[in-house]
């Protein structure tokens, strides 16, 4: 029930009590009894008990009315009496927007990785040669990286490189740097993975990651030069120094430069689909027309019957590719003389290179290896497979002046459809055939029984094997792969 109408109640109950009690007072005021009296007596408490009653009811009622809110209205909303104030930036700060993926709280020490700048992971490096690793960093925390900071060592092998290097300027939130070790291969061959990280004035170390808790690293594998070489151009490639068009290079380079790069591939896959198990030197020339790239290696000394060796060609998925490859030498320094140039297109042949060096025996020349493009500048993938000088006179072998030998590299080459410089003679000896296929025997084929003497060839191309079997003068060749 509504506490105004018991109040209202309470009041007319009160008035009618005191009406009773005037009217009983008035009609005994002359005598009274003793009961009377008493009765006047109860009557006068309960009309005081009653008032004081409806007295605090009242201001209780009252006081709670005055400090309760106000009640929302269900039907009709109250009239505005004034217009709200307009809330501005500089009266009512603006409500902060829900969280997102960023965290709330940034992290005052943290690095972003952003690429290699030179010695890609995994980088093919020869025993005791030394490296300059660079990393592309960016300071996404909230606080400035002073002079004060460090690049530090964290694990892994350190390869001879110092564990604390200063930074040399400052980066503050949002800026990037490229920061940079000297490190030494080591000798054994393996693979090898050195971990850094920042450290801050307070010597707390920081890094990569969400937590800023991980390191970033070097890593390299080395390998030892070919044995059987007398200068394995692609193992020591990075005693050689490089340029292009655009400039110095590093290396091992940057294969996303669009300066160029020289980079040594240990798997490559070439043009044609062929895969190479070995060292294979990636030349890019500076990404523009005409751009060229070279390396100018250290002098080496000519000894008699050596030749410089190797396949040149295009790496696989370089559609578009045209190169000029040149082959230069020079003599302490003096001018640059050539030895050959050969250009080559991706058309899924390869080119076998054979320079006699010779002529240059006793001399102590540098060699330079040279890429120009003369196609599409994103495509110029050129290869060196396994460019070296070898001794002797590797193509052909001693059989190179039998003419049945050069008939069989000729026909197999023709039936292939490539050159005839890019097959070996790995062997050839002499043989008796019993029947008119030269032991070769094909499907629907008629073989008369007959002796003919000729000879058992083997021929190579990069891994593919051949074997030829010849008459005597060369004349009749069967072949197949092995």
């Amino acid at each position: 029930m509504n506490k105004r109408l018991i109040l209202n109640f309470i009041w007319i109950g009160f008035s009618l009590l005191v009406l009773n009690a005037c009217n009983l007072l008035a009609a005994g005021a002359t005598s009274q009894s003793g009961s009377q009296a008493a009765y006047t007596q109860a009557a006068q408490t309960i009309v005081a008990q009653l008032t004081q009653q409806a007295s605090d009811t009242q201001s209780a009622e009252l006081t709670r009315v005055a400090s309760a809110p106000a009640a929302t209205p269900t039907a009709t909303p109250p009239q505005a009496t004034a217009a709200a104030p307009t809330p501005t930036a500089t009266t009512i700060p603006p409500t902060p927007a829900p969280p997102t993926a960023t965290p709330v709280l940034a992290l005052c020490d943290q690095v972003q990785f952003i690429k290699d700048v030179t010695v890609a992971d995994g980088s093919l490096l020869t025993p005791g040669s030394e490296f300059s690793k660079v990393w592309r960093l960016k300071n996404i925390g909230t606080c400035t990286w002073d002079t004060d900071y460090t690049l530090v060592f964290s694990s892994g092998d350190r390869m001879q490189a110092t564990r604390v290097i200063p930074l040399e300027d400052t980066v503050h939130p949002g800026e990037k740097i490229d920061m940079k070790v000297d490190f030494v291969a080591p000798t054994e061959q393996g693979r090898y993975r050195s971990l850094w990280m920042l450290s801050n004035a307070s010597g707390k170390r920081f890094g990569i990651g969400d937590n800023a808790d991980q390191a970033f690293w070097a890593e390299i594998r080395v390998t030892s030069p070919n044995e059987n070489f007398a200068y394995d151009l692609a193992a020591d490639m990075c005693l050689a120094t490089w340029r292009s068009s655009a400039g110095s290079l590093p290396c091992p380079g940057d294969s996303a430069s669009a300066d160029g790069s020289a980079i040594l591939l240990d798997r490559p896959v070439l043009e044609g689909g062929r895969h190479e198990n070995e060292s294979t030197l990636w030349m890019r020339p500076a990404a523009e027309k005409n751009g060229w790239i070279s390396g100018i290696y250290p002098a080496y000394k000519v000894r008699d019957g050596d030749h410089f060796l190797a396949d040149i060609g295009c790496l696989q998925d370089s559609d578009g590719c045209k190169v000029l490859f040149s082959l230069d030498y020079q003599v302490s320094g003096g001018s640059k003389k050539n030895l050959g140039q050969w250009t080559e297109t991706y058309d899924g042949n390869i080119y076998r290179v054979d320079v006699d060096l010779s002529s240059l025996a006793g001399k102590k020349v540098q060699l330079i290896l040279s890429v120009t493009n003369q196609g599409k500048a994103s495509q110029a993938n050129a290869f060196w497979l396994a460019p070296s000088v070898r001794k002797g006179t590797p193509t052909p072998p001693p059989g190179g002046n039998v003419p049945a030998v050069q008939a069989a590299r000729q026909r197999v080459a023709t039936d292939l459809g490539i050159d005839v410089s890019s097959l070996s003679v790995e062997s050839f000896e002499t043989a008796e055939w019993t029947d008119s296929c030269l032991g070769v025997h094909l499907p629907d084929q008629v073989c008369a029984d007959v002796i003919i003497p000729g000879y058992r060839v083997v021929l190579s191309s990069g891994s593919a094997r051949y074997e030829a079997h010849t008459n005597e003068d060369g004349s009749i060749v069967f072949w197949f792969e092995i």
